[in-house]
C-alpha cells in the first residue's frame, strides 16, 4: 500500500512538472491602443515567458497591433515596431526589453564589474535587471540580470552609474564613479508597492521570514505553507517570542499585558472576544505581524507588555482579482476552511472583499487537581466546541486625486454555536487517600455567539510634500452570549446519587463603541511633527441569570443574578517631533496625555446589592527614541516609553459566576491600572540583531486563584504589587546554500515578582527563563518547499505565582505552486509531538493546584489555493484600541 502512495505521489508530480513545463508555441494576440506595458504583460501570459524591463522606459509608448499563430519573436517584434527598444533574451525561458542602441556594437569593455544583490532580509534576489549608466548622459550602455543567487558580471569602462531595479523592489542607484579596476559591489534593495497585470508580486522572498526593523521584530508569514488554512490565531501563536497559553493569555518574552491592533488600529475587544475574532480570521488575511517592544506616545497608552500589530492590509489592483482557498484538517475531528477575497478597481475607485469560514469541532483535554482543607480533588475535563467561525469584509477607497481620497470598511467576525464540557471530580481524604464521593458535571452549551461588527470611514489629504492630514470615525458593535445547562450530581463511590442539581445560566454581552481621530503631520525645522486626537466612547451592558431547575420549574437566584453597565470616556492627544542630529543619529521625542471617564454600576435582581464605582484620572506618557545608523548594515535604536493597562470591562464586574458546584469566577471593581516604565536597546548588523530590555510593572494585575469556603475555589483578577523584568532577544537569519533558510529567535529573560493575595500571603519569586523559535524553509527539486518549524518554551513563572512547566510544538510542512504559481498546494502536520501543552502549578499556606492540558493541536491539513489579479498596497492605517478591553 505505501509502495502504491509513493509510486502515485511520484506520478503526479512528474505529470504536474511536464504540465507546468509547457507552453503554448503558437500565440494569438489582438491590441487596440495598450500601453506598452499591458502589451508585454499579455504577452507573457499567453507565451509563459518571463519578460523584464522598466516602467519609466517604456510607460509613454502605446500599442496597437494583431498576431495570429505567430512565435514569440514574430510577436514581440510586432510590438516593438516602430519603438525604440529591443529584445534580447538573457537566459531560457527570460528576455530583457531595453533602449535600442544601449549597448554599442564597437564598445570594448576592459573593466569587471561584479557583486551581490540582496534584499532587506539579505536574500539574493533573482532577475533583477542591473545597468551600467554613462553618468554624463544617463544613457545605459551594459546591461545584464542577476542569477539566482543573486550575482551579476558586467563590462564597463569611464565614468559611471550603477542601475538596478527589480519588480517589487524600489530601484537603486549608485553614485557616480570612475571605474579604473575590476570591482565588486554588494548591492541592498528595498522592498515597495508596485502594480502589475495578473501577477501577484511580492517585494521580499516568497517563503516565511523574520526581521527587526527599527529595533522591532517583524514575522512575515507569507507562503507559510505549515500555516496554509489557519487562523489568525495560528500565525500569532507562531511568532517568534509570542506565547499564548491555555487560557488564551497572550505575552511578548513572559510580559503580560499586551495590546493587539489591528494595521495601527485596536481590535476594540477584550481578551475573550479578541481570540475569538482571531479564531474567525484566514491566516491568508495576515501580511506580517510586527512585535513593538517600546512604541512611541503616537500609540495609544495601553499595552504595558507591549503592542503586537497584526498587518492585514489588503491588496488595491487595477483591474479585478480573485481567490480562493479551499482545505481539510484532522486528527480527532474533521475541519473544513473556506476562504474568498476579491478586489476590483476602476479608475480613482476601489473595491475589495473577503470571506472566511471554519467548521467543525475542537477538543480539548485540561483539568486540575488540588489538596484543600484535608481533601483531594482530582478534575479532569473533557471539553467538545462545537461553534463555527465566519468573517467577511468590504473596503471601499475613493481617490478625488493624487492628493485627497476617502475610504471606509465594513466588518462582520461571527463565532457561534453550541459546545459542552464534561467534568469528573474524585474527593478523597487526602490522609487515607480514601475515595469519598464523585462529582459530575457537565456545561452543555445549547447557544453561543460572539459577534463583531464593525465600520470605519476615514478621509486622507496631502496637499504637498511632507504635510498629511488624516480624520478616521470608527463605530463597534459587539454582540455576545450564551445559554447553558449545568447538571452537577453527587454519587457515591458505589454509584448511588447523595445530591443532584440542575441549573441554568443565560448571560448576554452588548457593547457599543464610537471614536473619532484626527491626525497631522508637518515638516519642522529639519524634523518632521506629528501629532492628534482622539475621543471614544464605549457603552457595554452585561446580563446574567441564574436559575435553579426543580420539578420542570425554572427558580431564578435573586443572588447570582445581575446586570452590569460599564461607560467610559478617553480623551487622548499627543505630539512627535523626530529630527536628525548629524548625519547618522534621529531623535525621536513624545509626550501623550489621556484623560479617562469611567462608570461602572450594578443592578442585582433584588435591589439590596447594587453598587456603583465612578473614576477620572490623567496620565501623561514621554517616550524617548534614539537611532544611530553606525554603517549601511549596522545600527544601534536605543528607546523609553510608559504604559498602562486598564481593567477589561467585564472585570470589574463584582459578581460571582457557577464554572460547577466546586468553582467560580468573580470580577473586581477594585481595579486599578497597572502601569509600565520599559527600556530597550537594540544592536542590529545585517541578518543578526539583539535586544536587551528592562521593564518595571506597578500595580501589577494577575487572575488569581483563591479558596472559598473549605471546598470550593474562586478565580478573580486583582492588582497584587509590581514586577521587574531583564530580557535579551536574539534574532539570527542564516542562509547556508541556496535552497535552505533559517531563522533561530532566543529571548532569555529573568523576572522578579514582589506580590500578595492579602496582607498575610506574600510572594517574593524569581526565575531565569527562555523561548527558542527555529524556522526552517528548504527548497527542494520538482519546485517543493519544505518547512520543518519549532518552539520551545522552558519552565517559567506564570501570570501571578505558579509555576509553567516547559512547552513547545514541531511542524512540518510540505507544498508546492502550479501554473505559475496561482495554484497552490499544501501538507501539514502541526504539533507531531503533541507537546503544546499548559501544565503548571502553583501552591499557598493549606493549599496546592496542579493545572494540565492540551488541545487538538496535532493535526494533519491538506489546503488547495487559486489565485490571480493584480496587487497594490493601501494606503491608510487607523489606530484606535478601546474594545481590546471587552
Amino acid at each position: 500500500m505505501k509502495l502504491r502512495l509513493a509510486q502515485s505521489f511520484c506520478f503526479v508530480l512528474w505529470c504536474s512538472s511536464i504540465l507546468t513545463a509547457q507552453t503554448t508555441k503558437a500565440i494569438d494576440v489582438e491590441l487596440h491602443d495598450v500601453t506598452l506595458a499591458e502589451a508585454l504583460k499579455d504577452l507573457e501570459n499567453k507565451s509563459g515567458a518571463h519578460i523584464l524591463f522598466d516602467y519609466k522606459d517604456i510607460e509613454a509608448y502605446q500599442v496597437t497591433c494583431r498576431a495570429e499563430g505567430q512565435t514569440f519573436e514574430q510577436v514581440v517584434h510586432a510590438i516593438l515596431a516602430g519603438k525604440p527598444f529591443t529584445c534580447k533574451k538573457v537566459r531560457e525561458n527570460t528576455y530583457v526589453i531595453q533602449k535600442a542602441g544601449s549597448v554599442p556594437e564597437k564598445y570594448e569593455p576592459d573593466i569587471t564589474l561584479s557583486g551581490l544583490v540582496t534584499d532587506s532580509l539579505g536574500q539574493p534576489v533573482d532577475a533583477a535587471v542591473v545597468s551600467v549608466m554613462n553618468a554624463q548622459t544617463g544613457v545605459p550602455f551594459n546591461q545584464g540580470i542577476t542569477s539566482e543567487e543573486g550575482t551579476f558580471s558586467l563590462q564597463a569602462r569611464g565614468n559611471i552609474q550603477l542601475y538596478v531595479s527589480c519588480l517589487g523592489f524600489t530601484p537603486y542607484l549608485s553614485a557616480p564613479f570612475q571605474a579604473h579596476r575590476d570591482t565588486t559591489f554588494h548591492i541592498r534593495l528595498q522592498s515597495s508597492s508596485i502594480q502589475l497585470d495578473n501577477v501577484i508580486v511580492v517585494g521580499e522572498k516568497q517563503t516565511p521570514s523574520v526581521r527587526i526593523v527599527n529595533g522591532n521584530t517583524v514575522f512575515f508569514p507569507k507562503n507559510s505553507v505549515s500555516l496554509a488554512g489557519s487562523s489568525a490565531l495560528d500565525v500569532l501563536k507562531k511568532t517568534p517570542g509570542v506565547l499564548v497559553d491555555g487560557n488564551d493569555n497572550v505575552s511578548i518574552g513572559g510580559r503580560n499585558g499586551v495590546l493587539i491592533i489591528f494595521n495601527g488600529k485596536p481590535t476594540y475587544m477584550k481578551q475573550e472576544e479578541l481570540i475569538t475574532m482571531l479564531k474567525s480570521m484566514s491566516s491568508a488575511t495576515v501580511t506580517s505581524i510586527e512585535i513593538i517592544n517600546n512604541p512611541s506616545a503616537q500609540y495609544d497608552a495601553e499595552g504595558s507588555g507591549g503592542i503586537i500589530n497584526i498587518n492585514t492590509q489588503q491588496k488595491r489592483t487595477e483591474g479585478y482579482s480573485f481567490s480562493v482557498n479551499n482545505g481539510v484538517s484532522y486528527w480527532d475531528n474533521v475541519r473544513q476552511n473556506t476562504e474568498l477575497a476579491f478586489s476590483y478597481t476602476r479608475n480613482k475607485f476601489s473595491l475589495m472583499g473577503s470571506y472566511h469560514h471554519q467548521f467543525g469541532y475542537y477538543n480539548l483535554d485540561y483539568g486540575m487537581r488540588r489538596i484543600q482543607s484535608g481533601k483531594e480533588y482530582d478534575s479532569p475535563t473533557s471539553d467538545t466546541d462545537k461553534r463555527k467561525t465566519v468573517a467577511g469584509s468590504l473596503d471601499f477607497e475613493y481617490k478625488f486625486n493624487d492628493r485627497n481620497l476617502i475610504g471606509g470598511q465594513l466588518t462582520a467576525n461571527a463565532l457561534f454555536g453550541p459546545g459542552q464540557t464534561i467534568t469528573t471530580t474524585e474527593i478523597r481524604d487526602q490522609a487515607h487517600d480514601k475515595l469519598e464521593q464523585i462529582l459530575y458535571a457537565q456545561n452543555d452549551y445549547y447557544m453561543q455567539k460572539g459577534n463583531r461588527y464593525g465600520a470605519n470611514v476615514y478621509y486622507v489629504s496631502m496637499p504637498k510634500e511632507g504635510t498629511k492630514y488624516t480624520l478616521d470615525a470608527n463605530y463597534a458593535w459587539f454582540d455576545g452570549g450564551s445559554g447553558n445547562l449545568q447538571p452537577n450530581t453527587y454519587r457515591s463511590p458505589g454509584g448511588d446519587i447523595i445530591n443532584d442539581y440542575l441549573y441554568k445560566s443565560v448571560n448576554s454581552r452588548n457593547i457599543h463603541i464610537y471614536a473619532l481621530a484626527y491626525n497631522q503631520q508637518h515638516k519642522l525645522g529639519k524634523g518632521e511633527l506629528k501629532s492628534g486626537i482622539k475621543f471614544s466612547n464605549v457603552h457595554a451592558d452585561n446580563g446574567y441569570q441564574f436559575y435553579e431547575i426543580k420539578d420542570n420549574q425554572e427558580i431564578i437566584d435573586a443572588t447570582q443574578s445581575n446586570d452590569f453597565t460599564y461607560k467610559e470616556q478617553i480623551l487622548a492627544a499627543y505630539v512627535v517631533y523626530s529630527f536628525p542630529l548629524g548625519s547618522k543619529i534621529n531623535m525621536e521625542l513624545g509626550l501623550r496625555g489621556e484623560q479617562t471617564w469611567s462608570d461602572g454600576r450594578l443592578f442585582t435582581i433584588n435591589g439590596l446589592n447594587n453598587e456603583e464605582n465612578r473614576r477620572g484620572y490623567l496620565n501623561v506618557f514621554p517616550s524617548v527614541n534614539l537611532n544611530y545608523q553606525i554603517t549601511d548594515e549596522q545600527s544601534l535604536a536605543v528607546g523609553y516609553g510608559g504604559r498602562i493597562d486598564r481593567p477589561a470591562y467585564q472585570d470589574l464586574n463584582p459578581f460571582e459566576y457557577l464554572l460547577d458546584e466546586l468553582s467560580y469566577w468573580k470580577g473586581n471593581p477594585f481595579l486599578t491600572p497597572q502601569k509600565t516604565h520599559r527600556v530597550t536597546a537594540t544592536y542590529t548588523n545585517k541578518r543578526t540583531s539583539v535586544t536587551a530590555a528592562y521593564t518595571y510593572m506597578k500595580d501589577y494585575k494577575a487572575q488569581i486563584t483563591d479558596t472559598l469556603s473549605i471546598n470550593k475555589v474562586i478565580m478573580t483578577p486583582k492588582n497584587i504589587g509590581k514586577q521587574q523584568q531583564f530580557s535579551i532577544t536574539l534574532n539570527q537569519g542564516f542562509h547556508f546554500i541556496p535552497w535552505w533558510e533559517m531563522n533561530v529567535n532566543v529571548v532569555g529573560y529573568y523576572v522578579k515578582k514582589d506580590i500578595a493575595f492579602d496582607s498575610y500571603r506574600r510572594f517574593n519569586k524569581d526565575a531565569f527563563a527562555g523561548i527558542f523559535t527555529l524556522m526552517n524553509t528548504f527548497r527542494l527539486p520538482w519546485k517543493l518547499q519544505l518547512e520543518v518549524n519549532g518552539s520551545y518554551a522552558t519552565r517559567r513563572l506564570g501570570a501571578s505565582n505558579e509555576k509553567m512547566e516547559p512547552s513547545g510544538y514541531v511542524d512540518l510542512a510540505l507544498g508546492r505552486t502550479f501554473l505559475k504559481k496561482r495554484l497552490a498546494v499544501n501538507l501539514a502536520l502541526t504539533d507531531l509531538f503533541w507537546t503544546n501543552n499548559w501544565d503548571n502549578y502553583s501552591s499557598f499556606d493549606g493549599f496546592q493546584l496542579w493545572n494540565w492540558g492540551k488541545g487538538e493541536s496535532r493535526q494533519i491539513k491538506l489546503n488547495i489555493s487559486y489565485r490571480f489579479g493584480k496587487e497594490k498596497s493601501r494606503s491608510h492605517q487607523q489606530n484606535f484600541e478601546e474594545l481590546d478591553r471587552l
